[in-house]
């Protein structure tokens, strides 16, 4: 798999877009904690913005005395085009990018580097979804299930929620989806690893299904190696990294 340098999101096959970037500003509407160390940023984007939930965008914040991982990164927009704002969530590292984010104020801006892309999207199945999410990787999937149940589409799947401890983002969301809407499942994984047998047990269907996996690059190669080798085809398996995270961050 290829790596693009330093960066925090990344979906394999996106090297091969040789499009020319759309640049654009992105003013800092406003910004929340939302639990442990991740916080929210929401901006307004200079011109109309569209894109299909659970893509990313590439986003730059010229800083001084950048570290080795740089001024720009890759998010996934954990928004919803309904919501009218582009919200990134992450965790704030020690990093000079985050912290550049961090200190941005409302009205400050980002730089929009590249347009929104990605495949790792809702895709029509006859066979049931699980969606296998390892720490700050839960951001596509919150904004794909969100989009749905807005529209009032049918939210059949079954999401498998992986976490260090029970401060996970977007919980009470779930949990609230989940009580709205019977077709939606959620199991929660708290301070164990992710393997092909944990997901076996929770869905014992789990080979005759679509599985989206995403989460920390370790996590996510290393689950989609056992599943297949447990009997999934390669076709059903959806894939999204998240560099720069690891079991001890994520």
């Amino acid at each position: 798999m290829h790596n693009h340098g330093e960066h925090e999101h990344h979906h394999l096959g996106h090297e091969h877009h040789y499009h020319i970037p759309t640049t654009g500003t992105l003013r800092l509407k406003e910004k929340e904690h939302l639990i442990d160390n991740i916080w929210a940023f929401r901006f307004n984007p200079d011109q109309p913005l569209s894109w299909t939930p659970g893509q990313f965008i590439r986003i730059e914040i010229p800083h001084d005395d950048a570290d080795k991982e740089g001024t720009k990164r890759w998010f996934t927009i954990s928004s919803t085009p309904h919501d009218g704002y582009i919200q990134i969530t992450t965790r704030i590292t020690d990093t000079t990018f985050k912290q550049a984010l961090t200190t941005l104020k409302v009205g400050e801006e980002a730089q929009l580097i590249e347009q929104p892309d990605g495949d790792f999207v809702w895709q029509e199945s006859d066979k049931p979804l699980v969606l296998v999410a390892g720490g700050i990787g839960i951001t596509p999937f919150y904004s794909i299930l969100k989009a749905r149940g807005h529209s009032g589409q049918p939210v059949s799947a079954t999401l498998i929620y992986s976490g260090r401890t029970n401060e996970l983002p977007f919980k009470a969301e779930f949990d609230e989806a989940s009580r709205r809407h019977p077709e939606f499942m959620v199991h929660y994984v708290i301070g164990e690893p992710l393997s092909a047998y944990k997901l076996t047990q929770l869905v014992p269907n789990i080979n005759s299904s679509q599985v989206y996996v995403s989460g920390p690059e370790s996590m996510v190669e290393e689950l989609g190696k056992q599943l297949e080798e447990n009997g999934l085809t390669g076709d059903a398996l959806h894939q999204d990294y998240f560099p720069h995270y690891t079991e001890v961050n994520y």
